[in-house]
């Protein structure tokens, strides 16, 4: 236990009193340690953590992770929330120094609606403490489902018509739940081993068979190594349930990948070293055009840096658009041409469309550039 300094205050003032007592008087004023306002050797790595929206009677947890800082080996004593609906579970060892650990957190929200925002203290053994934070939003389970729940697959309530995995980068596996309700009568078992998957989706559920009227969360684990693809992308799953009303579930997910570099070593002097990609033009107006005269248009690409400009790939978010790249590599200095060409054929109207490009500018990769026309 850390030593504890005791500090003592003497305060000399005067008393008024009648002139034959009249004396000096000497009031000590002691202030007494209070635990845990010193700092922790243990750095949490997030101190906050938003679970987003709940139901209510689900049970949700969330692992803090942390590393030890001090000099010194340390462990956890106590572990104390602002509600019983909190309960914690940690290592009760030592902590070596330089070494990460970490403490789970679950919440149970059974009669619960509403925001909320609860507090947990951390207490190690060298009197500091750490504060940690849920937040959330509890759905009340007595609601009407069906506005909580609007994409329906048979008896399978969903949130979302599709699986979004939102942005990730294509160098590690990243898991996302998704909050799903049996609205059957009976209960719903999910056979993953029978469903049609792609190799780079990992389905299950908690729990693996979901009560009549009960909510549950199903977990994505998706690959983008395996996926082997950059920008956005959506793909189709077939999950084989025992739903009677519909017993196959095609729903799709989607994604945004992008590649991922390792930058953070930089300081800033080595950075013109690496390739840098400039557009001439990020916003092409092809102006007014006619249904049979497609239009071209030329594009120059620079690299401002030094190392070698990879373009790794060109996607376009329409068939109207083909392009023609002159080189893929640039070499430090150097520039390319690229040429798009818009095909107004069968389109009448203001068009807006978009061509990617994915290179390896580690502080840029994905430069989308604007197309529209005019097509009466």
């Amino acid at each position: 236990m850390r030593n504890q300094l005791l500090t003592i205050k003497i305060v000399k003032f005067h008393v008024i009193l009648p002139r034959y007592v009249m004396h000096h008087f000497f009031i000590f004023i002691i202030f007494f340690p209070f635990l845990g306002f010193g700092q922790s050797s243990f750095r949490f790595l997030e101190t906050t953590h938003h679970f987003g929206d709940l139901i209510e009677n689900e049970k949700v947890s969330h692992t803090f992770r942390f590393i030890n800082q001090g000099i010194d080996s340390a462990r956890i004593i106590s572990v104390k929330a602002s509600c019983d609906c909190v309960l914690a579970i940690w290592n009760t060892v030592k902590i070596a120094p330089k070494t990460s650990d970490s403490i789970t957190i679950s919440f149970n929200t059974a009669n619960r609606s509403g925001a909320f925002h609860k507090l947990i203290h951390v207490f190690d053994d060298q009197g500091t403490s750490t504060a940690l934070y849920l937040k959330g939003y509890v759905i009340n389970n007595s609601t009407n489902m069906i506005s909580n729940f609007p994409a329906h697959y048979g008896n399978l309530f969903l949130t979302s018509k599709l699986l979004n995995m939102g942005s990730i980068w294509d160098h590690k596996t990243v898991e996302k739940e998704f909050k799903i309700f049996n609205n059957a009568d009976i209960e719903m078992t999910f056979l993953m081993s029978s469903s049609n998957l792609p190799d780079f989706v990992k389905l299950r559920t908690i729990p693996d068979t979901l009560a009549p009227k009960s909510i549950g969360t199903l977990i994505l684990n998706y690959d983008p190594v395996k996926r082997s693809d950059l920008g956005f992308l959506r793909d189709g799953l077939i999950i084989n349930t025992t739903d009677v009303e519909m017993p196959f579930k095609r729903i799709s997910v989607i994604a945004t990948i992008e590649e991922y570099f390792d930058i953070a070593s930089s300081n800033g002097v080595d950075s013109v070293n690496y390739p840098l990609l400039d557009l001439s033009d990020e916003n092409i107006d092809f102006g007014k055009m006619y249904s049979d005269q497609p239009m071209l248009h030329k594009l120059n690409l620079y690299n401002r840096g030094t190392d070698l400009l990879n373009i790794r790939m060109i996607k376009s978010n329409c068939g109207c658009i083909e392009w023609d790249l002159k080189k893929k590599n640039i070499f430090g200095g150097d520039s390319t041409v690229l040429v798009i060409k818009l095909d107004p054929h069968n389109r009448k109207g203001r068009q807006f469309k978009n061509l990617t490009l994915f290179t390896n500018d580690p502080f840029n990769s994905t430069r989308v550039i604007s197309l529209k026309a005019q097509i009466p």
